[in-house]
């Protein structure tokens, strides 16, 4: 069975714990947010801005594309693509899913 995917949450912990055990608050305040809005976010409660995913990205140096996919709800991103790409975007996913068999 397939591992479930890090959420934004454990990866920003993660990340937190990879660069010098810097503290919630100590993030907090590098990123000019509350303490509280942070701890939601980690916990998975909350979902960031992307501006905010920008600025976690610059701060631990990691690619702001791939923490924006992991910040946003996946579903979400196949909606749009299937809105603004209909005539591709179906035949993509249903060929996806054949080979993913």
């Amino acid at each position: 069975m397939a591992e479930k995917p890090e959420t934004f949450g454990q990866l920003l912990r993660r990340l937190r714990k990879e660069n010098g055990d810097m503290s919630l608050r100590d993030l907090a305040g590098k990123l000019g947010v509350s303490f509280p809005y942070l701890s939601q976010i980690e916990a998975d409660v909350a979902k960031p801005s992307e501006e905010l995913v920008a600025k976690i990205a610059k701060l631990f140096n990691q690619d702001v594309e791939k923490l924006t996919f992991s910040a946003r709800n996946v579903a979400d991103q196949i909606r749009e693509i299937k809105e603004k790409f209909p005539n591709v975007s179906m035949p993509f996913f249903r060929k996806a899913l054949k080979d993913d068999k």
